[in-house]
This record gives structure tokens, sequence and C-alpha cells, in this order.
């Protein structure tokens, strides 16, 4: 019995020496500056086509909702590990609101395989569509204080409209990392907890686009990473 109790203990040792090897341990924070164009926020509206379309003017609260919608106040930094495999529980509270005509917020990521509660917070009927390919959905028109469930199972951007304001536009972005982050209003960015390994640094603009480097993570330390979106 002595023996094999030894045997036991060698054998549990062995499996946690193991999985200390094989698990990432340092935990690592990320920090930076996205520098960004200065430019008038982005709203595409249609022609006045009726209802269907938004009518001009727009109200002073609509005013300040594209002000805080402004491009570079979406911008999304995520960190996407490729030497190990992350956990990647779904996003929580996620929440794509309609409000004065307009999506809030322009940009809402989570991880892929979350659920986003669609609700309408404005006076009036809306639709939420999407054709982007591998992510079509139409949740139908729904009344004021509606909440609609809609799952995202893309990686990428789904490109949310409403089918009775054409003005009306946002974007979903699907991540296969739970690390990500937006930045401040000055372009500020950090994110902690990063166990060591590389990972690919991913940078989302909702006009710009994309924009990726690799990183190298280890030690447990900060690490300072700028980004200058203004060059060519």
């Amino acid at each position: 019995m002595k023996q094999l109790n030894t045997i036991l203990l060698l054998v549990a040792c062995a499996m946690l020496g193991s999985s200390a090897k094989d698990t990432p341990q340092e935990k690592n924070r990320v920090a930076g500056k996205i520098s960004m164009p200065s430019h008038e926020a982005v709203l595409q509206r249609g022609a006045n086509n009726g209802k269907y379309c938004e009518q001009d003017p727009p109200s002073s609260r609509k005013k300040e909702l594209e002000k805080q919608n402004h491009p570079n106040l979406h911008v999304v930094v995520s960190f996407h590990p490729q030497s190990f495999q992350a956990d990647m529980p779904p996003s929580s509270n996620s929440t794509l609101n309609q409000i004065e005509q307009t999506f809030v917020p322009k940009v809402l990521p989570v991880v892929k395989g979350s659920t986003v509660n669609i609700h309408n917070n404005d006076s009036e009927v809306h639709n939420v569509f999407s054709m982007t390919p591998r992510a079509t959905f139409n949740i139908g028109r729904r009344q004021p204080g509606k909440s609609v469930p809609q799952v995202i199972d893309k990686v990428g951007v789904v490109e949310i409209r409403c089918d009775i304001h054409c003005g009306m536009n946002a974007s979903i972005l699907g991540l296969d990392t739970p690390y990500f982050t937006k930045v401040d209003a000055q372009g500020n960015y950090s994110i902690d907890g990063l166990p060591d390994g590389t990972y690919r640094m991913q940078i989302f603009h909702h006009v710009m686009g994309f924009f990726n480097q690799t990183v190298e993570l280890k030690g447990g330390g900060v690490v300072y990473k700028n980004f200058d979106l203004t060059k060519p």
C-alpha cells in the first residue's frame, strides 16, 4: 500500500508539473496610444424619401449621439493568442441600442458566440438586419421598448442596418479572443491579464479598417505599444 501511495504521489506531481509547464503563468499588461486622423463624425444619411429615410435637421439629442459615436471613440484594440489557446467565455451584457434613429454604440465588440440584445429605445418602430456573409439575419420590425437577442457566430465585422431609416448603421465586431478593449477619448488603451505568449495585436477603426502587428509578451511586465493611424 505504501508503495502504491508513493507511485500515485509521483504521478500527481508529474501531472502538476506538466500542467504548470504547458499553461502560461505570468500575466502581462499592454498599454499605449492610438493616434488617429481628425475628421468629422461619419453618419451616412440617405436621401429624403418620406418615412423611409431620416428627416433633416437632426435633433439636438441626435447630434450629441453622433458626437459620442465618432469612429475615433470606438476603436477596438484586441490581442489574439498565437502560441496558446485562450478560454473564450461569451461576452456578457452586450446591448445594441436604437436611440433617435441612431445605433448606439457605433461599434460593439463581442467574443464570437455571444448574444447581443438589440433594444429599441426610441419612440418609433425600428428594424435591425445584417447582409454580412455568414452573419445574415433580420429581426423584423419592433415596437418601442422591445428587445431581441441575436447570437453573433462570425469572427469579423457584422454590418448592421435598419430597413426603415437608411441612415442608421453600426458594426458588431466578433472576436476570437477574450482580450480586447476600446480606446478612450484621447486614444489611450490598457489591457491587463494577458498570459505569456505571442499575440497578433489587432486595431479596428470603423472607417479605416484593420491594422495588425505581432507582439511578444513575457515575464508579467508592462509593454507599451503605440500605433499611428495618421501615417499612410
